[in-house]
């Protein structure tokens, strides 16, 4: 009978884990859902046994066993049928479509506050970790660099994408990576169509910036290196300079200040929808204590 239950405990709490602890990607892995199951099943082929030897409790084993089968069967389906684990990355103001969740979220020009819009349904996602449906999101502060951006003379020059010259974020995300001097960076590009200039900037960390050779030494914070070229991708006379945050750097024939800023993006992560799971959960509770409930006291001797 110890075993039962130990084999019970152990497929359920394989399950509960993906809702206490979500986004790992072993949840995903055969081996974790098959595990899984192979505990369920072996429990309850110790019910053959059981239902001989203990036959007063047999109901309300098969209570138990009813519950965690819902649980487990859940949480297979989430870890088979799911999709992985994945960060969605807007700009302020962006709004990303995620066929994952059937949805698309909008991310604020201010405030943390970004929204997933199911069309018939929204689901707001703050600072808590938030249960839909089948998923659970929660945000993940990324570093973003704010770019702003003038002419020779200070006359303020409107920033767009490289490959959307319409969405006129001034966000950088920083998505893409390179190595550097053997340091690996992130970095992104943006575009100045006022004077068709195309800008490439890299992102170094405290550590990194404290290795480069410029004059003066940047210590201490962070720093964002920028590659100015025209159209045609050639790099402008002194088109390369790397400065501090929110300090104004002459690069190529612009004046360029990047400010360094915490901006969340989302992580989605499949788990058991929690209603099922906390009904299944429910009835192996009462078919544990029924079961206990029934157990015979042992008489003094």
């Amino acid at each position: 009978m110890t075993l039962f239950w130990l084999l019970l405990l152990c497929a359920i709490g394989m399950v509960v884990a993906q809702d206490a602890y979500p986004g790992a990607a072993v949840y995903h892995a055969g081996w974790y859902n098959a595990f899984a199951i192979a505990s369920f099943v072996f429990a309850a082929w110790q019910l053959r046994s059981l239902q001989k030897t203990r036959a007063q409790r047999f109901p309300t084993l098969l209570v138990a066993t009813f519950g965690a089968a819902i649980v487990v069967f859940s949480g297979v389906a989430s870890g088979l049928m799911g999709p992985d684990t994945h960060t969605v990355v807007g700009a302020p103001g962006a709004s990303v479509r995620d066929d994952d969740v059937d949805g698309t979220f909008v991310f604020p020009l201010s405030g943390n506050t970004i929204t997933l819009d199911r069309g018939r349904s929204t689901v707001t996602v703050s600072s808590r970790r938030r249960y839909s449906g089948g998923f659970i999101f929660w945000q993940e502060p990324r570093t973003v660099v704010h770019i702003d951006a003038a002419d020779a003379r200070g006359g303020h020059l409107t920033v767009t994408q490289p490959t959307n010259a319409s969405f006129l974020s001034p966000v950088l995300l920083m998505q893409q990576q390179t190595t550097i001097d053997g340091m690996n960076v992130r970095f992104d590009s943006f575009s100045v169509p006022a004077v068709q200039r195309n800008v490439k900037a890299v992102l170094f960390t405290e550590q990194q910036a404290a290795q480069l050779h410029t004059d003066p030494p940047i210590i201490g914070e962070p720093a964002v290196l920028f590659a100015v070229a025209d159209n045609a991708d050639r790099v402008q006379p002194g088109g390369i300079g790397i400065a501090a945050p929110d300090v104004q750097k002459q690069v190529g024939g612009l004046r360029l200040t990047a400010t360094i800023l915490q901006y969340p993006a989302i992580v989605v992560a499949s788990a058991p929808y929690w209603p099922i799971l906390l009904l299944g959960l429910l009835l192996c509770v009462a078919g544990a204590l029924q079961t206990a409930a029934r157990t015979p006291s042992r008489s003094k001797t």
